[in-house]
């Protein structure tokens, strides 16, 4: 048991250790032109009052580039994201040049802090809801926040006071007061062991389902301005993801939760073949289960969408995954499949699907005769 502690302390610490602030060579790769989609060469670095950042050159264009769109910003943009984040999350314009500071070693004032607001407000939506969370919330309870240890470190995050705005100020949300009810036990009613052992994931299903009456459709939405905007500022794979999560859970309108663990066991997958008569060509034994961790969950538009950020989401088609995921949390919260959409996205494209139309396709029924024609036949 203590050797099984200390391994969980260390992939905690290392968590915290990765997120440590460094800004050389922080910003995303350029790797074509964004003007004639050339192949980029890189070409030296420009050094800045508080960083240095990758330039790029461009033979056909004969154009020097950048990667990030704070040009001719002083400070870095991973800063400015964590300002915004911070102001969401109910500090004061007092108290986040000091925790700046503490994090990053640099002195902002409350000016910048109230101009930097007003120019990127287009990425915050969530400002309009700030003034009813902070009546009714404090700092500690806008967020739950809990480290699941399941094989890996995930950091499930559920934001409290915005989904009890989104459930009241709309009424066609209030019938998915069951998924608040969810996510509030979701870290202390977890089974967390059955996901720190070997199980079958979602997202190892390929090509599992019958997509004939399945339509993805490709949008233009929201997240993709976010994640152009926010994972720019990463250069690592792994750490822009959760960058990302966190910024959209703590500055758009819509997120609700991020990194939801959830499972489905034999009995579910019985309900949904026999009771419902639902296609989920899945077979589990009993005592087996099949586990995920949803990206995202968002509510709008009178649905509950799942998210997933996938990078090059263009290549690629997660129809299972997002699937189980629906089905899974369907089963848990005790809504109806009918009102969960599914999507991925990355900072240029995003696609939508229906996850009923995967398992339940509708009979050709036969007409009904008129009812002469039904006394002669």
């Amino acid at each position: 048991m203590e050797k099984k502690n200390l391994i969980q302390e260390k992939l905690i610490e290392n968590i915290a250790l990765k997120d440590k602030p460094n800004f050389q060579d922080n910003y995303k790769i350029l790797t074509h032109c964004p003007y004639c989609k050339f192949k980029l060469i890189k070409r030296g670095k420009r050094k800045k009052k508080y960083e240095e950042i990758q330039t790029y050159y461009c033979k056909n264009c004969n154009k020097r580039l950048i990667s990030q769109i704070t040009k001719g910003k002083t400070y870095p943009l991973r800063v400015i994201i964590d300002v915004l984040t911070l102001y969401n999350r109910l500090y004061s314009y007092e108290r986040i040049p000091e925790l700046i500071n503490e994090k990053y070693g640099l002195v902002i004032t409350p000016r910048i802090i109230s101009d930097w607001i007003k120019e990127y407000s287009e990425y915050v939506p969530f400002i309009r809801m700030r003034e009813f969370a902070f009546k009714k919330y404090s700092q500690k309870e806008l967020i739950e926040e809990v480290k699941l240890i399941h094989q890996q470190i995930y950091d499930f995050k559920y934001h409290r006071a915005k989904l009890d705005i989104i459930l009241n100020e709309d009424f066609k949300h209030y019938k998915f007061k069951n998924l608040a009810e969810f996510l509030e036990l979701a870290a202390a009613e977890c089974p967390h062991q059955i996901f720190q052992k070997e199980t079958k994931r979602a997202s190892e299903f390929k090509n599992l389902f019958n997509l004939n009456e399945v339509k993805i459709i490709p949008k233009n939405n929201f997240a993709v301005k976010t994640a152009n905007f926010v994972v720019q500022s990463v250069s690592n794979n792994k750490l822009r993801h959760e960058v990302l999560q966190d910024f959209m859970l703590s500055n758009d309108s819509v997120t609700v939760a991020t990194e939801v663990a959830i499972l489905l066991d034999s009995n579910d997958l019985k309900h949904y073949k026999h009771e419902l008569n639902f296609e989920v060509p899945i077979d589990l034994e009993d005592e087996e289960y099949l586990t995920g961790h949803i990206d995202l969950i968002q509510v709008r538009n009178g649905s509950i969408y799942i998210l997933d950020y996938k990078p090059s989401a263009k290549k690629q088609k997660p129809i299972e995954q997002l699937t189980i995921y629906a089905l899974a949390l369907s089963r848990l919260t005790g809504i109806r499949l009918y009102h969960f959409r599914c999507a991925w996205f990355d900072d240029k494209n995003y696609y939508e699907f229906f996850p009923l139309h995967v398992v339940y396709k509708l009979r050709n029924k036969k007409k009904r005769l008129p009812r002469d024609q039904q006394k002669i036949m």
